[in-house]
């Protein structure tokens, strides 16, 4: 490598084998300096934002043949711990069972986006996803069992422009595209039995990361990840009820007044889980 890349002080410090000690400080005097450089640009360009947050929610895949069933789901999410909106998530969609352990779906999710926090968006606003799903259950470890679930959607955002006569209030302009990956990894291992059935409680863990892309620019990164765990009691054979803690990292580039803003949010999520199984009983034989 050329000497000349380096500071003075440095290739004066070492000839041949025989390095100045006072130049071996120098030289770790530099790397310290250029180091705390990096850590205070990237510090700067980067602002924490941690929250609070209460999440209501439902979820449930009904069958109503062998192959087909429907999806439904909704989540009210409140910030400051209940005490303001942040979203409102619905999402239903069509189900193809391939076998027992792969369902394969076709959805469509609506978002609307509330002001919260101490960096909030400048309007509130609202998406328009679609989402293609695969799901792969059953696969055993020990007791436990683990869920994997790849999701990809394609998201339509409200762009909203100040309004002519009111510039606080925002008026609709377009639609913003993006698309999203999404992986979702989760564990369910039944307390004190061997398997998860009425009358048992069970620890869930799970880990989902997002995915952004499209936009070389400002989309190719993780942009979210939320890790959680919770007690589960299954009421009945349909019904089960959640409640634990999730961890969530939001990135939102240039969120911070120009600087990227990361969102640390501590929620506590409680769930309702319904599973119906419509199909028509098979006739007995005579």
């Amino acid at each position: 490598m050329p000497r000349a890349i380096f500071p003075k002080c440095i290739q004066q410090s070492c000839s041949g084998n025989r390095c100045d000690p006072k130049g071996n400080r120098n030289q770790r005097l530099v790397v310290a300096l250029l180091l705390m450089a990096i850590a205070v640009c990237a510090h700067a360009q980067r602002t924490i934002d941690p929250n609070a947050h209460l999440w209501a929610s439902h979820w449930g895949d009904h069958r109503i043949s062998e192959r087909w069933g429907f999806h439904t789901e909704g989540h009210w999410r409140r910030a400051n711990l209940g005490q303001d909106r942040q979203q409102l998530l619905l999402r239903p969609a069509i189900n193809f069972h391939l076998n027992d352990q792969v369902l394969l779906t076709q959805g469509y999710s609506y978002y609307f986006n509330y002001a919260y926090g101490a960096h909030p968006i400048k309007y509130q606003n609202w998406e328009h996803h679609l989402y293609q799903q695969v799901q792969l259950s059953g696969h055993a470890i020990g007791r436990a069992r683990l869920q994997h679930r790849f999701r990809m959607e394609e998201r339509f955002i409200a762009k909203l422009k100040p309004a002519d006569d009111d510039a606080s209030v925002g008026e609709f302009d377009s639609y913003t595209y993006q698309s999203r990956f999404r992986y979702r990894a989760w564990l369910t291992v039944p307390l004190g039995h061997d398997k998860v059935e009425p009358g048992v409680f069970s620890a869930q863990f799970y880990d989902e990361v997002f995915l952004n892309f499209g936009d070389s620019q400002r989309l190719d990164f993780i942009q979210q990840n939320r890790i959680s765990a919770l007690l589960g009691y299954q009421v009945s054979k349909p019904v089960s009820i959640l409640a634990g803690y999730l961890y969530q990292t939001i990135q939102r580039p240039g969120a911070a007044s120009g600087a990227d803003l990361i969102e640390l949010n501590s929620t506590v999520h409680v769930a309702l889980v319904c599973n119906l199984d419509l199909r028509k009983p098979k006739a007995s034989t005579p």
